[in-house]
């Protein structure tokens, strides 16, 4: 209903906001009016009509609060559009998690949907984006076939579909048409004379800028072994001949959906948030995510600042609406000017800038954050010609342990940045956990006792707290799946990762508890979004000794039914190393989870003969390959081994997708689903917009 990428009609930089949040005008007007948008505002779109011609508007930004009973969001928008108000490009705040409302603005081509309350960063910045988009060029396919007749016959066919199509039937001029024709999709003949398909796919796999892009052999080859040579040399798909119209059109048309979409979300230009010249968070986020991945002795100075400003209540007050985003926004031009080459800084969130410093060593990054206080505590920001002076807080989290992943890091930085405030602001406190070395009895047994704590929920404030992460689906019609990420808070909020603490409750014996109680609570999410996700399922990790234990299948199957889920909600990861140790126990579970309708996916599948018998053996429904071997396989032995996968019928998932350079080999791959920091970093509520996410 509204075209995010019409450009062709010229629109004065007006955006209407029609909603019940008297505040959220006023924090966006001033961010806006520097861009050279003008916010106008109403209550109802009875207010915003026109008696005559209504205005038309570069954006509407419409919350959906203001539905009366019963209407829908497509019947408002025309109710608006009779009254002469249109716009050309449409955003929509909400305040349920209700998946309706939100297919609801899907499906009249909405540039965001987002939650209330929006961030003042997030909003603005979406509709930046929208207002920015460029226009549609039609896709480009390269049909490369020594046969003219089928040549033709395609280009006919992908031309009717609205593809701009380069035909070539000389094989061995391949690279110079790249060079110039720069297609969104090569469909080329397997067999050729001079040069195959297969050697072609190689060598265009070799150009850098070719590196993802999806090549669909056209061929009559029907030997399993040639195809698996074919695709391991560079292709991702066959279309068999003689050439199915209606086949050839979608086939060609998704794949090239599917890998501008990854390109989209790997988009280097969506580094830089506009307004600051910060970077963006989810960029923040991915760089911060890579440096844990290092040893500690990599970066032995390194380390995450959380700058906050002090007296929020008293400066809102003191600079009017939208005044504080303002400052908020002085304060992120200022931290650019004191970063190093080396350094990152982004607008966390509404409360926080971060930044990622990284110095040769433990005392000159303290130096540099000493320094970078006392720059920031004697020189006022400027805010419409006036200086303000600001006392800030400042929370450093160290890297000389590892956190283990981004939300324990920032989770250390928050922690001393409260300590700051506490103790009466306008200080710097650093907060850097202790390295227990492998007896250290007194860190186990703390850590056991926070572990008893957490399963009975004694202590308010610590305990158990789940964290969820997207499988996102290469390609259309994927499940809703969101993987279950345990931690273990302390009680100033310190957030222990896992892999620091089930080691320690598996030796005190809390394993099985654990994954009762992580299980419990899973399926209660389930539950709890049924109505709003129908089809969501959890990816929730158990160990083998639980599932063994005594009676715990059936009370699983038991629980499924009391909570009114299908067995099918809740799959069971399950790790290669711990089935490997109890292997024969293993396959006996296995099928009678099978019986059960209770799926698995094996988690930590790498190339070793063991982890691939053991695929074979147990035929999960899911894999997910490790991180390690998704990093450090090449092309060829990713495609290798995710070819061998789907040989078992399992559905692929690659983890630990938090670099751009991963996009490429990872799509070309065939894996099924795409999980890491890329994609999306774990989120503190279950409730996923799943058409940001679909890369494909």
């Amino acid at each position: 209903m509204y075209d995010r990428n019409d450009s062709a009609q010229t629109i004065g930089p007006k955006v209407l906001y029609l909603g019940t949040d008297p505040n959220l005008p006023k924090r966006i007007a001033a961010l806006l009016a520097e861009q050279g948008i003008d916010l106008r505002t109403a209550d109802d779109h009875d207010e915003a009509a026109h008696p005559a011609a209504g205005p038309k508007y570069l954006a509407l930004i419409l919350e959906t609060a203001l539905l009366a009973p019963g209407q829908t969001l497509r019947a408002w928008i025309e109710a608006l559009a009779r009254d002469g108000v249109t716009a050309r490009h449409l955003l929509v705040i909400t305040h349920t998690k209700e998946i309706g409302l939100r297919l609801q603005a899907l499906r009249v081509n909405a540039a965001a949907c987002l939650m209330a309350p929006v961030a003042t960063d997030d909003l603005v910045a979406a509709l930046l984006g929208a207002c920015r988009a460029q226009p549609k060029t039609a896709r480009r396919v390269l049909v490369v076939d020594d046969d003219a007749t089928q040549t033709l016959l395609a280009e006919r066919l992908l031309s009717a579909a609205g593809l701009q199509v380069r035909a070539l039937t000389d094989p061995l001029k391949v690279l110079e048409v790249l060079a110039v024709f720069e297609p969104d999709l090569i469909l080329m003949d397997l067999n050729m004379p001079g040069a195959d398909g297969a050697e072609l796919a190689t060598i265009i796999r070799e150009q850098h800028a070719l590196r993802a892009v999806p090549i669909l052999f056209l061929s009559t080859e029907r030997d399993p072994e040639r195809q698996l040579r074919a695709l391991n040399m560079g292709g991702d798909a066959f279309i068999t001949k003689p050439i199915d119209p209606g086949l050839l059109a979608q086939t060609v048309t998704q794949r090239i959906d599917a890998y501008a979409a990854l390109r989209r979300r790997s988009d280097l230009t969506d580094q830089r948030d506009p307004a600051t010249g910060l970077a963006t968070r989810r960029h923040f986020l991915m760089m911060l995510e890579q440096v844990i991945a290092q040893p500690p002795a990599a970066h032995p100075g390194s380390g995450l600042l959380l700058v906050a400003l002090d007296g929020t209540a008293e400066l809102a007050q003191r600079l009017g609406p939208g005044g504080l985003d303002l400052l908020r926004q002085a304060l992120g031009l200022r931290l650019r000017e004191q970063l190093e080459p080396t350094d990152l800084a982004a607008c966390l969130d509404d409360h926080y800038h971060a930044l990622l410093l990284r110095r040769p060593g433990p005392d000159t990054l303290l130096e540099a954050v000493t320094r970078l206080r006392e720059t920031l505590a004697v020189t006022p920001l400027t805010l419409a010609g006036q200086s303000i002076g600001v006392r800030l807080s400042i929370g450093l989290g160290l890297l000389r342990t590892s956190p283990g992943d981004a939300l324990t890091l920032i989770s250390w930085a928050q922690m001393a940045c409260a300590a700051a405030q506490q103790s009466g602001g306008d200080r710097l406190v650093i907060y850097q956990p202790s390295a227990p070395g492998p007896e250290d009895v007194f860190h186990e047994q703390r850590l056991d006792q926070l572990i008893a704590q957490a399963l009975i929920g004694s202590t308010p404030g610590q305990g158990f707290r789940l964290f969820y992460q997207p499988l996102a689906a290469v390609g259309p019609q994927g499940r809703h799946c969101l993987q279950v990420l345990l931690r273990l808070a302390e009680e100033d909020g310190t957030l222990i990762p896992s892999w620091d603490f089930l080691p320690i409750a598996e030796r005190c014996g809390r394993t099985v508890s654990i994954d009762r109680w992580v299980m419990m609570h899973s399926l209660a999410v389930l539950a709890e979004q049924s109505q709003a996700q129908p089809g969501l399922e959890l990816l929730i990790r158990q160990h083998l000794e639980t599932l063994a234990a005594p009676g715990w299948i059936l009370w699983l199957r038991d629980q499924l039914s009391t909570q009114g889920l299908t067995p099918a909600a809740a799959i069971l990861g399950l790790t290669v190393p711990d089935l490997l140790q109890h292997r024969g126990i293993a396959v006996l579970v296995a099928k009678m989870l099978r019986r059960l309708g209770i799926g698995i996916c094996l988690l930590e599948v790498d190339q070793t003969p063991a982890a691939l018998d053991l695929v074979m053996e147990l035929r999960p429904p899911l894999v997910r390959l490790a991180a390690d071997t998704v990093r450090e396989a090449t092309p060829e032995r990713l495609n290798a081994l995710v070819r061998r996968l789907r040989l078992q019928e399992a559905e692929v998932i690659a983890a630990g997708l938090d670099d751009p350079a991963l996009i490429g080999p990872v799509w070309a791959s065939g894996v099924r689903y795409a999980q890491g920091t890329l994609i999306q970093p774990p989120l503190a509520q279950p409730v996923f917009d799943w058409d940001e996410v679909v890369v494909g």
